[in-house]
């Protein structure tokens, strides 16, 4: 069962609303090489979790590493995820630990935070991006202090940063207008929406990439047929549209079917799977499948 999870969790899929994302990032990744030395921007993505985003930024930093166009030891996009404590030091200790400082986390906060400045330059980081920022919001005295950091980073013209979280972190910002006036408009990724054409088509596609992967990975002895509608729309509903909870839905389906030595997963299958993965969790509190059989 563990090599069939670990080559499921080795799948990556990225659909063209990540790759939106990827290239707003882009966007300011360049703006703030044009104006390095100037003060810098920064830019939000607030989503669900499992929307997506962490996985569109490390598909980012990782064709901008391949590009090669740094020296070597060069970490053009950081991303750096914040602590549940929320405070600067943390903040600071998570850079250097993200640059594989091995004294992360000793030392003052001010000692912590010049050798985090100091260790964004010496790797060349251009684009910073704080993944998690809605910790922040769980301590306004720390939050304030935090977001004078970051600040200090934008007008320093030290890096541009992009802030990744979900919408808890919606009154951080709403709350900072200084912060807001250094931040270009928002990036977005909502939910699919099974109702409306685009994002249908955009789910269907999703998971029939997802069901062509599971039989290269050898997880599935053939196809699923998960684009089916009588399957394709409750996943959909199920999952509320989330592509992250879809394929933890069909992970638990397909974990099921590879401990029964069968070829497929069936609609039986994934009905099962909401019940002890996505109800058991309280993502959801009916089952698609049975109420649309029904």
């Amino acid at each position: 069962m563990a090599d069939a999870r670990s080559a499921f969790r080795q799948i990556k899929i990225v659909h063209p609303r990540q790759e939106a994302i990827i290239a707003g990032l882009d966007e300011v990744r360049r703006s703030g090489i044009a104006t390095r030395g100037e003060r810098q921007y920064g830019i939000t993505l607030l989503a669900e979790s499992g929307s997506g985003k962490t996985t569109a930024a490390e598909h980012f930093r990782d064709g901008i590493e391949r590009l090669g166009e740094l020296p070597e030891g060069s970490r053009p996009v950081l991303i750096v995820k914040l602590m549940s404590t929320g405070t600067a030091r943390s903040l600071f200790s998570s850079i250097l630990q993200a640059l594989d400082d091995p004294f992360y986390d000793r030392g003052t906060e001010p000692n912590l935070h010049k050798r985090a400045v100091q260790a964004i330059k010496r790797d060349n980081v251009q684009l910073l991006v704080i993944d998690e920022i809605q910790h922040l919001s769980r301590r306004s005295s720390a939050a304030t202090h935090v977001t004078d950091s970051l600040k200090t980073f934008l007008d320093s013209g030290l890096v541009p940063i992009a802030f990744f979280g979900t919408h808890d972190a919606d009154k951080l910002f709403q709350s900072s207008h200084e912060l807001n006036g250094r931040l270009f408009p928002p990036l977005t990724l909502p939910p699919l929406d099974w109702w409306a054409d685009d994002d249908r088509d955009l789910f269907l596609d999703f998971i029939e990439d997802l069901d062509t992967a599971m039989v290269d990975k050898k997880i599935m002895k053939v196809a699923s047929g998960l684009v089916e509608e009588d399957i394709a729309r409750p996943l959909c509903l199920a999952s509320s549209g989330i592509i992250g909870r879809t394929c933890r839905i069909v992970e638990t389906a397909a974990i099921n079917v590879v401990r029964d030595g069968r070829h497929a997963i069936t609609r039986n299958d994934l009905a099962l799977a909401v019940n002890s993965w996505a109800i058991a969790h309280s993502f959801i509190d009916y089952n698609p499948f049975v109420e649309i059989e029904a």
